[in-house]
């Protein structure tokens, strides 16, 4: 039996408590492994923190938690036809599942006419979908009209556990008062703190 690789691709600026959730319920659906990969340049998202911050990030969050892992790319941006033959070679004979919020299956939707090799994913991986603002039949509605606009089946599944609510987008502002918020561990913390990442005067750092 192949192992079952979780790809968990993402900004994750900064790392919280949600993306851990989403990891781990998808190891308790089946996966045996989930690797974070950190994107250089994430589309649709202006002033991240440096590549070499978020990894450290990410680092940090899951270092005691053995069935997580780190993949780092020589890729400036991740796409089907690069990303993905990078993967299958890392990861040999493993059944690949790519891990997604149901933010992101909105994006991915909307803009799937201006995906090149959008069949790659079709054909080479399985879709994990967090239901964290959406309901399961609004995911199950998308995936048809994903489905219907691509032209190509998707295979899916999708995680209903109670997930934190919470987001990178609701952590920052609190991050640049100076404050920590309740899903930022306290190493992520300690890490921020020591390169004020998200200082007013560091946006860019």
């Amino acid at each position: 039996m192949s192992n079952k690789i979780g790809i968990y691709a993402g900004s994750f600026d900064p790392v919280h408590a949600g993306h851990l959730a989403f990891a781990k319920s998808a190891l308790d659906d089946g996966l045996d492994r989930v690797m974070f990969l950190v994107e250089p340049r994430p589309r649709r998202k202006q002033g991240v923190r440096a590549l070499e911050h978020r990894i450290a990030m990410v680092q940090l969050a899951i270092a005691n938690e053995p069935k997580f892992g780190l993949i780092i790319l020589e890729q400036a941006r991740f796409t089907p036809q690069d990303t993905l033959p990078a993967l299958q070679a890392r990861f040999k004979g493993a059944e690949l599942h790519l891990m997604l919020g149901d933010d992101v299956l909105d994006h991915l939707v909307s803009f799937v006419a201006g995906w090149p090799n959008i069949d790659y994913l079709a054909n080479n991986m399985i879709f994990i979908v967090a239901a964290r603002n959406k309901s399961v039949q609004d995911i199950e509605s998308s995936m048809r009209t994903l489905q219907k606009i691509s032209g190509y089946k998707f295979r899916y599944q999708i995680i209903k556990d109670e997930l934190p609510s919470i987001s990178s987008t609701l952590v920052r502002p609190a991050l640049r008062r100076g404050s920590r918020p309740s899903g930022i561990s306290p190493k992520v913390w300690n890490y921020i703190q020591l390169h004020q990442l998200y200082s007013p005067a560091a946006a860019s750092k």
